[in-house]
């Protein structure tokens, strides 16, 4: 076909027809295929802009809900942990009201069963998740208790009922004679040491004796004044270091640990010496510049009182102790609600920002869709109308072609 000045105008306007048609032809043709409107950005030219903003903001997103989710997890395992908690400790004042009521701590086996919940309470301390200790603080890389220093450090006691001040004479607290005290400590790897204290019941006082056995630095025995567990009534401690065993003899004839009526049993210290965390409190990054604190420390007042009450309970069936035992689990019972609220509270607080950002994961989803995305039906609907026209434009030009001075005489 020979195009001609009369017709170039009608042929290329026919031709470009055509040809844009191919094209659009083609490129419904890939979308409905593939169900994208391009396989690159420049075909969505007009929303590039807005589809990398919400690209990136619905990354951003996922990692805030992997953060929450983390985070809810370890804080949901601290929730199960305490609750178990107040489970064992519930169960342990039931023990020791039976135990104290009836005088049957041994038909109970009050130690053992004490024993084997402090054991419990180490292990629920050292709830591991996904390698890290949740009751650890910052230091989640170590079990957050030692189990070998939960227990109560083993130590001899003066009489519960019995008030044991820094100044008293020991003959005002009925030392009749002068005598010697052995005292042998081990520690947890079976290393030993012996040190003896003379002492004369007319002269000395508590403080003699307290100065004589702190003093010596190669001894493992340390001696204080506190009450059993920290609390009540003031009495004379001597203890084991390191929560290894002690024993006391006494030698020459003397009388004082009969006198001060000095009993062997665990003395749970005041402080949390079972402890190996810090006190870290952990941040969780749930959205732009905003973070949730959360967790709680292995040493928490609550858990505390409780290895107290147990630490006691497991040594000894001494009825005034166990009255004292049941005091500190009872504190715990108490307290444990609280630092069960207190997750919950942070539960609340990540689920809030979890929720929120889920609603906008969702609309960008969504969005993000409406912009790669096409509706494939009517895709398919728009390849048959463009083709129907392809079509004609390629009918047009053929007959273009066809038109000539003789075809028009004729």
């Amino acid at each position: 076909m020979v195009t001609r000045v009369a017709t170039y105008t009608n042929h290329t306007l026919l031709s470009d027809l055509a040809l844009r048609n191919a094209a659009r032809v083609t490129d419904l043709q890939n979308q409905a295929s593939s169900g994208y409107k391009s396989r690159n950005y420049a075909g969505i030219a007009d929303s590039t802009q807005r589809l990398l903003n919400l690209e990136t903001e619905y990354s951003r997103t996922e990692q805030y809900l992997r953060n929450t989710t983390q985070g809810k997890l370890r804080l949901q395992s601290m929730e199960t942990a305490v609750d178990s908690m107040l489970t064992i400790a519930t169960e342990m004042k039931s023990l020791l009201i039976q135990a104290s009521s009836a005088q049957q701590a041994d038909d109970v086996n009050i130690r053992n069963e004490a024993d084997q919940a402090l054991q419990q309470i180490a292990n629920l301390l050292n709830t591991n998740l996904d390698g890290r200790f949740l009751f650890a603080g910052g230091r989640s890389e170590e079990p957050a208790v030692d189990i070998e220093k939960i227990g109560a450090p083993d130590n001899y006691i003066s009489k519960l009922n019995t008030s044991v001040t820094s100044g008293a004479l020991l003959s005002s607290l009925g030392v009749t004679t002068n005598g010697t005290l052995q005292i042998v400590s081990t520690d947890v790897d079976g290393n030993s040491s012996t040190s003896t204290v003379n002492y004369n019941a007319a002269t000395d006082d508590i403080d003699d004796i307290l100065d004589a056995i702190n003093n010596v630095t190669t001894n493992r025995a340390i001696a204080s004044l506190r009450g059993l567990g920290g609390e009540g009534t003031t009495l004379l401690n001597i203890e084991n270091v390191g929560n290894g065993s002690i024993t006391i003899t006494e030698t020459g004839g003397g009388d004082f640990l009969s006198k001060l009526g000095m009993e062997k049993m665990g003395n749970p210290r005041p402080d949390a010496d079972y402890y190996m965390g810090d006190h870290q409190i952990m941040d969780l990054r749930v959205d732009d510049k905003y973070d949730v604190s959360y967790g709680i420390l292995g040493d928490n007042p609550a858990f505390q009182k409780l290895i107290q009450g147990l630490g006691i309970a497991a040594s000894t069936e001494n009825q005034d102790a166990l009255t004292v035992a049941l005091g500190f689990i009872n504190d715990a019972i108490n307290e444990l609600p609280n630092v069960q609220g207190q997750i919950g509270l942070d539960i609340a607080n990540v689920e809030r920002f979890e929720e929120r950002h889920q609603d906008f994961k969702v609309f960008a989803a969504q969005a993000i869709t409406d912009i790669e995305t096409v509706d494939v039906p009517l895709t398919l609907a728009e390849v048959s109308q463009y083709t129907t026209a392809l079509q004609a434009s390629f009918i047009s030009i053929s007959r273009a072609a066809d038109l000539s001075l003789a075809n028009y005489l004729r």
